[in-house]
């Protein structure tokens, strides 16, 4: 009888133990790939865990000898928990934005309360405090969105990148970035087009708007947070002869600034291009990156070079580099002879500084078409082919058009 009731009370000893430590076995463990740069006190400290204890968990016999890709196991009974108690662990596939959506919170706050710097940095099985006052509950994009895809990030200055959207139902689609608005044409699934960067923006984390506005009448916005890196640009002196340096007066610079984009920013949903751009002449020769920031005779370098200087005697053919149609043909004051070309989308091109204009305004030209000559007139110091793409005003790199990949 008393080895009964010992055999009782065994029972339920062992029963409470295993109900004491059921929750632990029933959490999912956490593991992390080892990253470049990364030293298991790094890991200890990202974790809030002890270097020991990441040891141990391990098998490690020298913790200094750690490889990248090595998956470790994260010890989560001695992680430290949020203040607000609140945690979750990046799963693959998910993104900063889409665990924003789900803890209906924003990507800022979970940025500031974590560390982040970049918010296309997380990792699977990072570990993430969730603000207190964020309601828990799990969201989707909301209707009509359906999904958001950006170009590689992270963004850099002076370039584009592309933005796609699937929608639920029919939409007129506009984003927004760094105050610009960039209409997305429309396509069965959703709209696309293209982001430019401003190539002196200054590096930094931004938010992307996106706004869908339905038939019914509804407006429905979202965000999104866009990295902006440097660009590899140089800096360039330039002296100008005494009869050219009455060119850098700022008013006649605003009047013809505002002419070109009057040629140039038009939104138009027809895309003219298919594939990458050519260099608009034979041989191209570059004497002068576009982004170089540039000093006017021993002036700040408050400025930049808005294309790519194209080497080329007087009366070297200048080709179209794309299908497009003449926006502006003629002289221009500093820009001399002049030729822009739009291509849709708000993409144009232009070409500067030409002997001969070959092209009316109006006229539509297929790729490889002659648009005028080579030449040295307005702001130049010697024959040359300055050529420039613009994504609704924004001057881009035209190498990404002709030796990179967009959609």
């Amino acid at each position: 009888m008393a080895r009964g009731r010992w055999g009782i009370v065994a029972g339920l000893m062992l029963a409470l133990t295993l109900l004491r430590i059921q929750p632990a076995f029933a959490q999912e463990p956490v593991r992390y790939t080892v990253q470049p740069g990364d030293t298991l006190t790094r890991i200890a400290a990202r974790f809030g865990t002890t270097v020991e204890a990441l040891a141990e968990a391990n098998h490690l016999v020298n913790p200094n000898l750690i490889y990248v890709g090595q998956v470790l196991l994260i010890p989560t009974s001695t992680a430290s928990p949020s203040p607000s108690g609140r945690v979750h662990a990046v799963q693959p596939g998910e993104t900063l934005y889409r665990i924003a959506l789900r803890y209906g919170t924003t990507v800022e706050r979970l940025m500031a309360l974590n560390g982040l710097r970049n918010p296309h940095r997380i990792f699977v099985g990072q570990l993430l405090r969730i603000p207190e006052e964020a309601p828990g509950t799990p969201a989707a994009w909301p209707a009509p969105f359906q999904d958001i895809r950006l170009g590689p990030a992270p963004a850099v200055q002076g370039r584009v990148f592309p933005i796609r959207v699937r929608l639920s139902q029919p939409a007129a689609l506009e984003a927004r970035f760094l105050g610009i608005a960039f209409p997305l044409a429309p396509t069965p699934e959703g709209g696309e087009g293209l982001i430019a960067v401003p190539a002196m923006q200054a590096p930094g984390v931004y938010s992307l708007g996106v706004t869908a506005r339905t038939p019914d009448g509804r407006t429905v916005q979202v965000s999104l947070p866009v990295q902006v890196v440097a660009g590899p640009y140089g800096r360039e002196a330039i002296r100008l002869p005494p009869d050219r340096q009455g060119l850098l007066d700022p008013e006649l610079l605003r009047a013809e600034r505002e002419k070109v984009l009057a040629a140039c920013t038009p939104f138009e949903p027809e895309r003219r291009w298919q594939g990458p751009f050519r260099y608009p002449v034979a041989r191209p020769e570059v004497t002068s990156e576009f982004g170089t920031r540039r000093s006017y005779n021993g002036g700040p370098y408050s400025s930049y070079h808005e294309g790519l200087d194209l080497r080329g005697s007087a009366g070297t053919p200048v080709y179209a580099p794309a299908d497009g149609l003449v926006a502006l043909a003629g002289a221009l004051v500093v820009r001399g002879n002049a030729v822009i070309l739009r291509h849709g989308w708000g993409v144009c091109s232009g070409y500067w500084h030409l002997q001969a204009v070959a092209v009316r305004e109006g006229q539509t030209v297929k790729a490889g078409d002659l648009l005028g000559y080579v030449g040295n007139t307005g702001l130049s110091t010697g024959a040359h082919l300055h050529w420039e793409i613009r994504v609704r005003g924004i001057p881009v790199d035209p190498r990404q058009w002709v030796e990179g990949s967009l959609p």
